[in-house]
């Protein structure tokens, strides 16, 4: 990780962000590549590129995690900025999903098609007739669940207090270096040793310009200038 920080160090970010633009980036392509499938599963009722169930995982964990790290990147300057993200990765989700279910259900018919006992004369008598079945199929899904999804987002969930509430109080995944402020040349404090694992419990110096709560009995030394 050292190495892996230092390259960023010379890009001038930090993990969370760094991840959060690859895994965008990776999403939109991914996301334009599904479209154009889609697009050739309403015009010619065949996929080019059939995905199987891995491919798809990965897939829909690229627009996942990238919305888990972006929480915590430089990217989020405020909580309308997170609600707006989370749009973004919502229906680049529901777009690669969508795809997702729309090939599997098309190479289910097609799988029928073939385990017909005559399914060359079908073929070669009725080719019109299937690629419109195979078309209408494939524009179905997107025209009955587009219309939902964006109900949901932009009525229910603006309209929704505890909702919206809930997604700005997310911080998402932090992969930042929790090591600031330790070391010799700090100012950090020695509180005590772990009597399990003899480990030395240390107060960084970060933290001295945060807020303390300390809870003890009369008599355990809670006065910071005893200790």
């Amino acid at each position: 990780m050292k190495y892996i920080d230092k390259f960023l160090k010379l890009l001038k970010t930090d993990r969370n962000t760094f991840l959060t633009y690859i895994l965008t980036l990776i999403t939109i392509y991914l996301v334009i590549d599904r479209l154009v499938e889609l697009l050739f599963l309403c015009f010619t009722g065949i996929s080019l590129s059939y995905w199987g169930p891995i491919k798809y995982t990965l897939a829909l964990a690229c627009p996942v995690f990238a919305f888990c790290f972006s929480f915590s990147s430089k990217f989020i300057k405020s909580s309308q900025t997170k609600l707006s993200f989370f749009y973004v990765y919502c229906i680049a989700l529901y777009i690669i999903a969508l795809s997702m279910f729309v090939q599997f259900g098309n190479k289910l018919f097609w799988l029928i098609v073939f385990s017909a006992p005559n399914y060359v004369e079908i073929l070669t008598e009725f080719p019109d007739l299937l690629q419109r079945a195979f078309s209408a199929l494939a524009l179905y899904l997107p025209l009955v669940t587009f219309y939902p999804l964006f109900r949901w987002l932009f009525m229910k969930l603006n309209d929704t207090k505890d909702i919206r509430d809930s997604i700005m109080d997310y911080g998402g995944i932090d992969l930042s270096d929790k090591s600031e402020g330790w070391g010799p040349y700090t100012c950090e404090i020695k509180l005590c040793k772990d009597k399990d694992t003899g480990k030395t419990i240390k107060t960084p110096e970060v933290r001295r310009f945060e807020s303390t709560f300390i809870c003890g009995v009369s008599g355990s030394r809670k006065n910071y200038n005893d200790v």
